[in-house]
């Protein structure tokens, strides 16, 4: 079903504990001591931004509700801001990496195969983990990482990320990646030359992204389904845009299952890929509850 939405609160919402000079601080922190200082010194922020953001505490509650689960709200925030960490160590200095795994089964196999032979695919990602580890995957061991494209490169990476917003954290990311990997784009740019620009792309071997669990700003076009036992919005783009690939595509996860290490999971989309894509996240989600890295009203207003 397919309706107009008018309201989609998440990027509505200030970015807690992201001041300019603040985020330059823990830059400085990061890039002189070390990851695992970074996280330390996250520990007061996080532990501020629990106290303060009382809209935050009502939508995980909210969340933990439509999963049956409890969950520690404050660990909850605090693993959000450690994740935060790992995606600026795995996408710029690579000071202290992580372990990252690949979970042995049928779609990882799929995906490790494709890549080995050279082809590109489009990639639907998910605000469930930390889907920005994965840059890693092939210098952390990796199983992955074996299956390189000839001449020993692996695949270069298209992301795209929304950029406004009050993206004070996203800014400062991008204005320090490493780019030999990895090209970000703005969400704000597409236009009808994008498609064409990404299925160049597939065609040479790399790989796109889009998160497919969260609508754009400034996006009326969504789909609806039921998540978690709620009616919910998804972005319609993103599925239409897998559709013009004309190219395999997977879903994919990256969870965390330790202190500094990752799992990634990839599943091969299968019949229609917006149902299967949010039946993947659903199986995924009640996994691993306590890495929902969505802070707004998910059920109101996705």
């Amino acid at each position: 079903m397919e309706r107009k939405e008018k309201n989609n609160a998440w990027y509505a919402q200030r970015e807690r504990g992201a001041g300019r000079m603040r985020m330059a601080f823990m830059w400085w922190v990061y890039a002189l001591f070390g990851k695992t200082s970074l996280k330390i010194a996250i520990v007061p922020v996080a532990a501020c931004i629990y106290l303060f953001a009382a809209p935050v505490r009502r939508n995980l509650r909210a969340f933990y509700a439509a999963v049956g689960q409890r969950g520690s709200l404050f660990r909850h925030v605090l693993g959000f801001a450690w994740s935060l960490a790992d995606k600026v160590d795995a996408c710029t200095l690579k000071k202290n990496l992580p372990r990252l795994t690949v979970r042995d089964d049928a779609g990882s196999r799929a995906f490790r195969e494709l890549v080995a032979s050279g082809k590109g695919a489009f990639l639907i990602s998910t605000h469930l983990g930390t889907v920005e580890v994965l840059p890693a995957l092939a210098k952390s061991g990796g199983r992955l990482g074996e299956a390189s494209l000839p001449g020993g490169r692996v695949p270069h990476v298209h992301a795209f990320q929304q950029m406004g917003h009050d993206a004070m954290f996203t800014r400062q990311f991008a204005s320090h990646l490493d780019t030999s990997g990895l090209t970000l784009h703005a969400v704000e740019d597409i236009g009808v030359e994008t498609a064409v620009e990404m299925q160049a792309a597939i065609g040479r071997g790399d790989l796109v992204l889009m998160a497919g669990d969260r609508v754009s700003a400034g996006s009326n076009a969504t789909l609806r389904h039921e998540f978690l036992g709620r009616d919910c919005a998804w972005p319609k783009g993103v599925f239409v845009f897998a559709r013009l690939m004309e190219s395999p595509v997977f879903f994919v996860t990256c969870v965390r299952t330790g202190w500094n290490a990752y799992e990634a999971h990839f599943e091969q989309a299968e019949g229609d890929v917006f149902d299967a894509y949010v039946r993947f996240l659903e199986r995924e989600t009640r996994a691993r509850p306590d890495q929902w890295h969505h802070f707004h009203d998910f059920f109101g207003h996705a």
